[in-house]
């Protein structure tokens, strides 16, 4: 549920938009919309538009901003399709911009309505059960085992901060994994800054047990080491699951390389 200045900040934007002959509709979405969320939550509105006037409608509301909050960042993303705004008491919204063809993406079940003076809205359907599809985890598998290899260049070359942007990237693909194993769709997943639902207790105690990471030799082949020992396993079972095809040879090699170039066997 909104806080109060988060309920403000919707309240004053609903006016503001129903207010603009441009907007012909408006919901409240993202986490809020479902009727969750928490103080850190950003305002997700989505907006109902015309048909190719997007980039004229959040030019327009740009532009206007200030007659409704003290905006300090207005970022326009994906050519007008989203504005992204931080105002000087650091509340976030961000609004959306959509043509009618488009509402069949959203479900109306996770969406609160806040005006709609047209004639179309977004479907209500029931989510189904998701499952991971297996391009979609062969990919992950690939990619980290990529990332990993990657690791030997990195070392070879010192460059010790770098390969903390790998440990990252391995970071995100484990907990990406673990959230397909807890069957949760991207599509629920919601903001970066909110996972700790979506994981489970055992597995948000293996990520807090990962060693301390620093930029050296030492730690970052450790901690490859680390993740290697978390996802590989658990991508196994998965893939065992859902009938995917592990890359066999593309994880030998990979051992290989490792062992050759870091002395490191996962």
């Amino acid at each position: 549920m909104p806080t109060a200045d988060q309920q403000s900040l919707i309240g004053a934007l609903h006016l503001w938009l129903e207010a603009a002959p441009s907007v012909q509709a408006a919901w409240l979405a993202g986490s809020l919309g479902k009727g969750g969320g928490d103080q850190f939550s950003d305002v997700d509105l989505l907006l109902l538009v015309g048909d190719g006037a997007h980039a004229a409608v959040a030019n327009s509301l740009a532009a206007k901003l200030d007659a409704v909050v003290r905006p300090v960042l207005v970022n326009k993303l994906f050519g007008g399709r989203v504005l992204n705004v931080v105002t000087d008491d650091w509340q976030r919204f961000d609004l959306s911009l959509v043509e009618a063809a488009e509402l069949a993406r959203f479900n109306a079940a996770e969406l609160t309505p806040l005006f709609n003076r047209s004639d179309h809205t977004p479907p209500t359907r029931e989510e189904a059960p998701y499952q991971t599809p297996p391009d979609a985890l062969l990919k992950l598998v690939q990619e980290f085992l990529r990332v990993l290899g990657l690791s030997v260049g990195a070392m070879g070359r010192e460059e010790y901060q770098l390969a903390l942007n790998g440990i990252d990237l391995l970071r995100r693909m484990t907990m990406d994994l673990m959230l397909e194993e807890n069957g949760v769709s991207p599509a629920r997943r919601g903001g970066a800054l909110h996972r700790n639902p979506f994981l489970t207790a055992e597995q948000r105690a293996e990520l807090a047990a990962l060693p301390p990471l620093s930029a050296n030799r030492a730690s970052v082949i450790e901690t490859n080491g680390a993740f290697a020992a978390i996802f590989l396993p658990r991508a196994r079972r998965l893939a065992a699951q859902i009938g995917m095809t592990w890359p066999k040879d593309f994880e030998a090699a990979t051992r290989r390389h490792l062992e050759r170039g870091l002395g490191l066997e996962i």
